[in-house]
């Protein structure tokens, strides 16, 4: 079965490239017609007032992993081959209503053990929302309600979770008003989607409700500057913390100030987090930064970038306080693809180069070492969760990891790319049973 699945995934791979070559430029630089295009706006009236849109993905991904959370999660070997495959029908009916359904299989044929719901989900809907676009004064309102995805800003809290065979969605409704391309305000009440492996048994999580509101626009004034302010709330039954497990009722706002100047980008942001864990008071935060700047006459146009965040631990597990910051629904992996650690009590910079090697083709290189915010706290695992025999101790150094990514999309339509990463536990992971580890992955998706 495993080598049947293996030489299927091979057989997609050469039929993925194939595809790839036959959507490069001509040469002389006169491009060929999208053979995409006949799927958008099918008239389906006369007038084309109503009309179908359809697109699709199908994504290979194999993965071998050695050692995964430094050792300290099961299995402690894995290697798997994930399938994923899209199919989306957009139907506009006029010019304010549209109607919106998407369909997900993600397979794993190869995993040790059980998959998760995340990797193994036979057959589901994964988007099903109506959606209402309304003219109004200095721009649109749109209102929406069903199963739908969410990304905000620089998906550090709320994103739609890429790597993994399904992506996160939501249920509930959401409304924007719209007055530019680079302005709006949306606000949303939803509860997020459990993945199952079943088919057609995903639901919305009962234990979990999440609303806020979520605003951006260009900063008036300085060019090339754009500010996001953001509300979130967060109500969870039985969170769990090193502290313990009990009722989460927490808040967060926040700030982001992102732009482009000359060769230099920019990404900062800040929150704060209050409420209730059980009788505690919550009191954490979190800061982040992306910096780069990109030398584009050089060869091969590097852009050397600096990223540093820090999110609170909790300095007391008895004193009536959380202090762990809860980065709700982020995308995940957070650091690397090994997907080694979660954005909760933690310190880490990462100075990175990337290098475009040929016109679509980059090559990106990363060191990361990691800390605890707080001595006290646990390290938390990917899930967020903290990792066993990990709370307090004499040291915050968790370890390292040596990141390497190279990314090839001949065509819109097509990406290839592979990373390997390899990592080393420091002493206070060490002590817990850590071990050094690495995880490889190669990915082929044709999207359209």
């Amino acid at each position: 079965m495993r080598r049947r699945s293996i030489a299927l995934a091979g057989a997609s791979w050469l039929a993925l490239a194939g595809v790839a070559a036959a959507q490069a430029d001509k040469p002389g630089g006169t491009p060929e017609k999208d053979p995409f295009d006949r799927f958008k706006d099918i008239p389906l009236t006369t007038d084309g007032a109503v009309s179908l849109s359809l697109g699709g993905q199908v994504r290979i991904r194999p993965e071998f992993s050695r050692h995964p959370v430094f050792g300290l999660a099961a299995p402690d070997h894995n290697n798997g081959l994930l399938i994923r495959s899209f199919l989306s029908a957009d139907l506009k009916l006029g010019p304010y209503l549209r109607a919106f359904v998407e369909i997900v299989s993600g397979q794993a044929p190869i995993w040790a053990g059980t998959p998760p719901g995340t990797q193994l989900d036979r057959l589901d809907l994964r988007q099903g929302y109506g959606e209402l676009n309304l003219p109004v004064a200095a721009g649109s309102l749109m209102l929406r309600g069903g199963r739908q995805e969410m990304s905000f800003g620089s998906s550090r809290l709320i994103s739609v979770r890429d790597s993994p065979n399904v992506r996160r969605a939501f249920d509930g409704v959401r409304g924007a008003w719209v007055t530019s391309p680079d302005t709006r305000i949306d606000a949303f009440l939803v509860r997020p989607v459990v993945p199952l492996s079943g088919l057609f048994d995903d639901k919305s999580d009962p234990a979990q409700v999440f609303w806020g509101v979520y605003g951006t626009s260009p900063v008036p004034g300085i060019p090339g500057l754009k500010a996001d302010l953001y509300y979130l709330g967060l109500n969870r039954e039985n969170a769990r913390f090193a502290q313990g497990t009990a009722d989460e009722h927490r808040h967060t706002v926040g700030a982001r100030l992102f732009g482009k100047a000359g060769g230099f980008d920019w990404n900062l942001e800040g929150a704060w987090q209050f409420g209730n864990f059980g009788r505690a008071d919550i009191q954490a935060w979190m800061a982040s930064a992306v910096i780069g700047y990109s030398f584009a006459d050089l060869p091969l146009a590097p852009r050397l970038g600096l990223n540093a965040d820090a999110f609170s631990g909790d300095r007391n597990l008895g004193d009536g306080k959380l202090g762990t910051f809860n980065p709700l629904f982020p995308r995940l992996p957070y650091f690397s693809e090994a997907n080694l650690v979660g954005p909760a009590n933690l310190m880490n910079i990462q100075p990175n180069i990337t290098l475009t090697l040929l016109p679509k083709v980059r090559l990106t290189l990363g060191w990361n070492p990691l800390w605890k915010q707080e001595k006290a706290d646990a390290y938390y695992g990917p899930a967020i969760t903290p990792v066993a025999r990990t709370a307090g101790g004499a040291g915050r150094y968790l370890g390292h990891q040596l990141s390497t990514t190279l990314e090839w999309s001949p065509s819109e339509h097509l990406t290839l790319g592979g990373t390997y990463v390899a990592y080393q536990p420091g002493e206070r992971v060490s002590r817990a049973g850590g071990v050094s580890g690495s995880f490889t992955a190669g990915w082929a998706t044709l999207a359209f």
